[in-house]
């Protein structure tokens, strides 16, 4: 994209925003004022993120250092101190779903109950614990320790069953070790078993996409969650790309793939349940991002509060100094105006799929007019169709343009925010 595309691009985004937003909402994320507390609540979700790491994946955005056994003790301290900082200040909220990211959680299974357990002790768990697993940490003492940890949904990230594949994402595993993995984990109990499988992989072919899908089907995946390769300038992918000379796929190649993704899991009994995500049957749907608010536990953790998102510092030496003090890890907070958490919320249920139309008046309020004007462009276009239940349902040409929507608008601001936000322990601001 050249200047005149980017400054284009950026006047439309100001546009599209103002118009949705109002221009009372201020894009930016500062440092919180002096004695930033955040609001009460009665309910919201916690994420625990648990940034160890054996194999740094090039692709791989979020925040991360290498596995060593002598920090696995202060960051439980810290996550501890944060859990009860969090509950001092909200309230005993219940907690309606527990997710564990990273890294790779499982690298330290035993930190991870411990701060599970005063997550129980402090507030009031009566959702699912979900969390992320990597094939080569998976065996038959992980699947007793998520177990005794009450976990009920397990993600495998598996991304692909093809030698070539796996070497070029860095994944540092042979197929035989991601099929041992899954079966294990499908055998044990869990409520349910996603899958996370990458599709338009350079030199990828659609055949390729659909035999992961058969195999991870085979070996007893419940949910199937399908997604490009998405690059940040500062992940070591760019790094990757330019050593490599490979280029990420085009619209077309992308828009083909995501087709043939849709029409074999409808032939296969698996129901659209998110923009990237299948599941067949009964089971829990595993969803790793669709809360309508969260506390965030752990370095770079974020979270979604009703009057607006809060970040915690990257840095990990930071974010420990920080609970030992006493004081709060949030670095950076953009503060809502106006119907700004009706918008976000509508966002996360396009990300879904389904519109409930009942419930724009109470999200949106006076912005809810506006929201069904562009509902019904939506529908008129053909990327929807109106339900008797009272809801709007993408179809599958309307599920994969929220994709592009995502990278354009979602991906560059996670793009610009972590770029600072990596560099500074403690930013000042970053426009967005």
């Amino acid at each position: 994209m050249n200047r005149l595309d980017n400054l284009l691009a950026r006047l439309a985004t100001r546009a599209v925003r103002r118009y949705l937003v109002g221009a009372d909402q201020r894009w930016v994320f500062e440092q919180p004022p002096q004695g930033w507390m955040p609001p009460r609540l009665e309910r919201t979700s916690l994420y625990l993120h648990v940034p160890f790491c054996r194999n740094f994946c090039p692709y791989c955005p979020y925040t991360k250092i290498p596995f060593n056994i002598a920090l696995v003790e202060p960051y439980t301290r810290a996550a501890i101190a944060e859990v009860d900082w969090w509950a001092d200040a909200i309230g005993p909220a219940e907690i309606t779903s527990v997710y564990i990211g990273g890294g790779t959680p499982t690298l330290a299974l035993d930190s991870v109950t411990s701060v599970l357990r005063r997550v129980r002790e402090r507030f009031r768990v009566t959702g699912d614990v979900c969390i992320e697993t990597n094939p080569a940490d998976v065996d038959n003492e992980t699947v007793k320790q998520l177990h005794d940890a009450d976990v009920a949904l397990v993600s495998l990230g598996v991304q692909s069953f093809h030698p070539r594949h796996l070497a070029m994402l860095g994944r540092g595993y042979l197929p035989h070790v991601a099929e041992r993995a899954l079966a294990l984990l499908a055998e044990s109990g869990f409520a349910s078993i996603n899958v996370d499988l990458m599709f338009a992989l350079p030199g990828q072919t659609v055949g390729d996409v659909t035999a992961d899908l058969a195999r991870a089907t085979q070996l007893g995946a419940s949910q199937l969650t399908t997604y490009p390769l998405f690059t940040f300038p500062y992940s070591s992918v760019g790094k990757y790309r330019r050593l490599s000379a490979v280029g990420m796929p085009d619209l077309r190649t992308r828009r083909a793939h995501y087709r043939d993704i849709s029409r074999w899991c409808a032939q296969q009994g698996f129901e659209r349940v998110s923009v990237w995500g299948f599941k067949q049957g009964a089971v829990p749907r595993y969803s790793s991002v669709t809360r309508d608010g969260y506390i965030g536990i752990g370095p770079g953790a974020g979270s979604h509060l009703p009057d607006g998102f809060v970040l915690n510092t990257f840095d990990f030496n930071s974010w420990i100094d920080a609970e030992r003090a006493g004081r709060t890890a949030v670095a950076l907070r953009m503060a809502f105006a106006g119907q700004m958490s009706g918008w976000w919320w509508l966002y996360w249920r396009l990300y879904d799929t389904r519109i409930p139309l009942d419930d724009l008046d109470e999200v949106l309020g006076q912005d809810a007019p506006k929201a069904r004007w562009w509902l019904r462009a939506v529908e008129q276009a053909g990327l929807a169709v109106r339900r008797q239940r009272g809801y709007v349902e993408l179809t599958e040409p309307g599920a994969f343009w929220p994709h592009l929507a995502q990278n354009h608008f979602a991906l560059n601001y996670v793009n610009t925010v972590w770029t600072q936000a990596r560099r500074e322990p403690w930013p000042q601001a970053v426009s967005i």
